[in-house]
């Protein structure tokens, strides 16, 4: 069915149903209008709708100034519409999942990132073995706070240079360690009068537990004169970030993060872009 065909028999269903005042469905017909030149404009497939051509819309919206009421209401519409076609078997999966929120739309859900000279500047600061390979983990191997929690020493291969991962549900991932992991992992190894399973513990022999893992991270962040609230996860945002910066495709970060969804992943595209100037500046 063609996208007007199919917009057209919506408001139908809208109109009879009566739940709709009329100034709502003319407002409705040239919101989805909107949507059909986009289409158009893109060459895009509107039944085959992914997260990216939807974030691409909501974008194209934000740009043209609209209010936030207009841009609330042109994607409540619009997410309206591909309920109605899939109730209608016209798309597959679900499209209207993939619209994004109005927060995300205006871009304000975007984490905020530290630029490469912040993490350097982070992790150099460290002031014991233990506290470098924790942090140089988090950033180059862009672990969660759970996964570096949980790590055990048999996760590590350092002959193949690479960290074995595996989530709740069973799935594994593996992840390549830079020399400079290696090295601050090895250096905080030589210290432990024992092997330690977990493989980080607090130096009282405790195993390091997310509390003070925060904590590590939010005190390096403060010596490093970084004045905003940085978490373990700013660091595995940061990484994805910097390798897409970097040239790095999108399918490579979200295999390197373990994103299920790629639409996931995406989210740093945008926030790559919206920081290309900066970078430029940085180079």
């Amino acid at each position: 069915m063609e996208l007007p065909e199919a917009i057209e028999h919506w408001l139908d269903n809208l109109i009879a149903s009566g739940e709709l005042a009329s100034n709502t469905l003319r407002a409705y017909q040239g919101d989805l209008d909107d949507f059909v030149r986009f289409v158009e404009s893109e060459k895009a497939d509107w039944a085959t709708l992914d997260a990216a051509a939807a974030q691409s819309f909501a974008c194209a919206l934000k740009q043209q100034h609209l209010s936030t009421a207009s841009i609330a209401r042109k994607l409540a519409a619009l997410r309206s519409f591909y309920r109605h076609a899939g109730s209608q078997g016209w798309v597959a999966g679900d499209p209207a999942a993939r619209i994004p929120t109005l927060s995300a739309a205006l871009g304000r859900n975007l984490p905020r990132v530290l630029s490469v000279a912040e993490v350097t500047a982070l992790i150099d600061g460290s002031p014991s073995p233990f506290e470098r390979a924790v942090l140089e983990l988090l950033y180059s191997a862009g672990l969660k706070a759970n996964e570096l929690c949980e790590l055990q020493r048999g996760d590590l291969s350092f002959a193949e240079a690479y960290l074995c991962l595996k989530s709740s549900s069973g799935r594994e991932r593996v992840v390549p360690l830079l020399d400079t992991t290696l090295e601050a992992v090895s250096r905080y190894l030589e210290t432990l009068p024992a092997p330690r399973q977990p493989l980080f513990s607090t130096p009282q022999g405790r195993p390091l537990n997310r509390f003070a893992l925060y904590r590590l991270v939010r005190e390096a962040a403060v010596r490093a004169g970084i004045g905003w609230p940085v978490t373990p996860d700013t660091l595995r945002h940061s990484l994805a970030v910097h390798l897409l910066e970097g040239g790095a495709d999108l399918a490579t970060v979200q295999e390197l993060l373990g994103h299920a969804s790629i639409a996931t992943t995406e989210i740093y595209s945008r926030l790559a872009r919206n920081r290309a100037p900066l970078s430029a500046k940085d180079r």
